[in-house]
């Protein structure tokens, strides 16, 4: 089975596991075996970027289960067309001004900016989680994974290679940032795992 494969399969039996167990514990215990797995710094044989893109499927994943398992809703590739009025697409910028766009993949990277930059926001509010480590690390982790959907989505699409190229960059911000709040949340607490 292929790398990507086996991950797929992982996080299947990890949200089926998850809705047949109510046991926050267990999906934890699960959630850092699979972190354990995945991350970047505990598996040198998964190239970094392929484990960059695993942890933020697997940290989104975990947040949702944990927060909202019986709503639990991957985001669809293309929710974009839903967002046009008139033939434009529209955007609401972060100081709740509208926008309206006619390129879909200039729209789609601006989302994908919005949704990092608000995960950053968050992050530099509460450099320490001001003791409510979980709380934040998971609402920064629920923006990182949408920007990176915005992200792939961009670069995907664009055959030109003028919004893949910043999409791409964030993208690689947003890992980095994922990776670090991921260091931020697994405990020792969890026999035989070693932290992160």
């Amino acid at each position: 089975m292929s790398e990507d494969g086996d991950f797929k399969e992982k996080i299947s039996a990890f949200i089926g596991l998850s809705r047949q167990n109510n046991d926050n514990i267990s999906i934890k215990h699960e959630y850092l075996k699979l972190v354990k797995e995945f991350h970047p710094d505990a598996n040198k044989e998964i190239s970094k970027e392929a484990a960059c893109e695993y942890m933020i499927i697997i940290n989104y994943t975990y947040e949702q289960l944990l927060h909202n398992k019986n709503d639990f809703k991957p985001i669809k590739t293309d929710e974009y067309e839903k967002n046009k009025i008139d033939g434009k697409y529209c955007f609401i910028n972060e100081y709740g001004v509208r926008e309206l766009i006619s390129d879909k993949i200039y729209y789609i990277y601006k989302m994908g900016r919005l949704e990092f930059f608000k995960a950053y926001s968050i992050m530099h509010r509460n450099p320490s989680f001001k003791g409510n480590k979980e709380k934040t690390g998971y609402e920064i982790i629920g923006h990182l994974y949408k920007a990176y959907k915005h992200y792939k989505d961009v670069i995907k699409m664009d055959k030109t290679g003028n919004w893949a190229k910043g999409a791409l960059l964030h993208l690689r911000y947003a890992f980095k940032m994922n990776e670090n709040i991921t260091r931020g949340l697994s405990t020792s607490d969890e026999k035989g795992l070693t932290v992160v």
